[in-house]
């Protein structure tokens, strides 16, 4: 008796595509270490899963095996082809890098550190924002206690 030949499409059922990505993942790991075992290969295998977890198989290492296939690389002038998606978000990653670093700067002006690295005009700026935000604080504040107030009375 032989199993009928499988069709390949995307599985429907979340909860069966979930067991079934499980299961075969396992088995590509299986063989991939039986592989380099057996054969007494260099096996490297990457796997992300839908929701975006890394699996990893290295025999010897990982790391050997990228960098002697990045030195292999180099020896026969093959570039690696990244795909063309890869490049805007490497762009859009240093600008959201860059607007981390300048956020960070300012948070920390905010409560009073790394003053010393502004000049006076940056200063005299830095104490219009905070003292127009201290009023809007103020002023919810006031509100707050107003409906409060109007609560117990």
């Amino acid at each position: 008796m032989t199993r009928g030949k499988l069709q390949l499409q995307t599985i429907q059922n979340p909860v069966r595509r979930r067991i079934t990505f499980s299961k075969r993942k396992a088995g590509l790991l299986k063989k991939a270490s039986e592989l380099a075992l057996l054969c007494d290969a260099e096996v490297a295998l990457l796997i992300f899963s839908p929701s975006g977890n890394l699996y990893e198989f290295g025999s010897p290492s990982m790391n050997r095996i990228i960098g002697k296939y990045l030195k292999g690389c180099d020896s026969t002038g093959c570039p690696i082809q990244l795909p063309e998606y890869v490049e805007p978000l490497r762009l859009e990653f240093e600008d959201l890098r860059r607007q981390i670093t300048q956020s960070e700067k300012v948070c920390k002006h905010m409560i009073g550190e790394d003053l010393d690295l502004l000049n006076l005009k940056e200063l005299q700026q830095l104490e219009k924002k905070m003292s127009l935000g201290a009023r809007r604080i103020r002023s919810r504040k006031e509100k707050l206690f107003r409906l409060e107030k109007a609560e117990l009375d």
